[in-house]
């Protein structure tokens, strides 16, 4: 059984849910202690109890210690299989990390999936769910097929999001994943949303405006403006690049009370061309969810930033598979 220290780095639920992941991929049990230790209350909370839960049922997987505030467990995955999933996590809690833990074995294992989650779609510090779809996703299309959609959207503190996804596993390639050199920016898309709630403030369309302000210098602009009909007030905008060559970079903002949604709009801008300045391949939150796909399949990566997310991930990912990960520069590359 691999122990795997939950307080390593940044101390969050993020290596519980690589642990996990990386697990059902590889057939290893594994021993998560100190989970969350660096966070204000430590333990599993909801969304990291929902994730035991689903990578669990995914593999038919035995469990100990999961439990609200647990700070250890021990997982014993079985074998990865196709099916239809549904998970509820029952507060806002991020259904997209959720989605995540699930990404490398589903990937990784022939096979169709199909979850159903609900919570929240775009909360803060998680990927939104249109990042997730837009460039998490179109980085491994490679690897495995996928289709996402928000089928409602779900907003902090009241979540009741509804996200939709569907996973077509394996064989996928056998290609290293070699994300290196920044692509040639063709276009910048995007998507402003908020609820309906906020319509006649016309929310969305300020933060599409204040963004395309921002971005229009560098070429060809689209940002589409969305409403839903959600359970809380709420916004936000995604904003990704285009090119032939390379992976897309993001950049995203979420709205919050008291802030106007022409700073949302701009905060997304700055973080899109921030990445675009670096003369990165892959955004900075693009880079640490790629790492155990690298550790599977080998490969480099160009990032704007080496942050604490991109060590825990190599971290885990070395503990689980034994790979070698060297860091040079801002470059992430599997020493095979």
């Amino acid at each position: 059984m691999i122990e795997i220290d939950g307080s390593y780095g940044e101390g969050g639920g993020a290596i519980l849910r690589q642990a996990l992941g990386l697990a059902a991929y590889s057939g290893q049990a594994i021993r998560v202690k100190k989970i969350r230790a660096g966070r204000k209350r430590a333990g599993l909370a909801p969304q990291h109890l929902k994730a035991v839960e689903a990578v669990g049922a995914l593999c038919a997987g035995q469990v100990r210690g999961a439990r609200l505030g647990s700070q250890e467990i021990t997982f014993e995955p079985g074998a990865v299989r196709g099916g239809s999933f549904t998970f509820d996590i029952g507060t806002a809690g991020s259904t997209t990390l959720l989605l995540q833990s699930l990404l490398l074995p589903c990937f990784g294992h022939a096979g169709e999936y199909e979850f159903r989650l609900t919570g929240g779609t775009d909360v803060p510090f998680s990927p939104p769910a249109d990042y997730l779809s837009r460039v998490t996703l179109d980085a491994l299309r490679r690897v495995g097929a996928a289709e996402l959609d928000v089928r409602r959207r779900g907003y902090y503190p009241q979540g009741g999001g509804r996200l939709f996804a569907r996973l077509l596993g394996g064989p996928g390639t056998d290609a290293p994943i070699e994300w290196i050199e920044p692509g040639e920016v063709r276009a910048i898309r995007g998507v402003s949303h908020a609820s309906s709630l906020l319509k006649d403030r016309g929310v969305a369309e300020r933060q599409a405006d204040a963004a395309d302000h921002l971005l229009k210098r560098l070429g060809a602009t689209e940002i589409a403006v969305e409403y839903s009909n959600s359970a809380g007030p709420g916004s936000g905008i995604t904003l990704w690049t285009e090119s032939e060559d390379g992976p897309r970079l993001g950049g995203s903002a979420l709205g919050v009370q008291g802030k106007p949604a022409d700073e949302v709009g701009r905060e997304a801008a700055r973080a899109l061309m921030s990445a675009m300045d670096a003369g990165a391949a892959v955004d900075l939150h693009l880079a640490d969810q790629l790492v155990p796909f690298l550790a599977v399949w080998g490969g480099a990566v160009r990032a704007a930033k080496i942050t604490p997310h991109v060590q825990s991930s190599i971290y885990v990912a070395e503990r689980m598979l034994g790979a070698k990960f060297v860091v040079e520069g801002k470059l992430v590359r599997v020493d095979k």
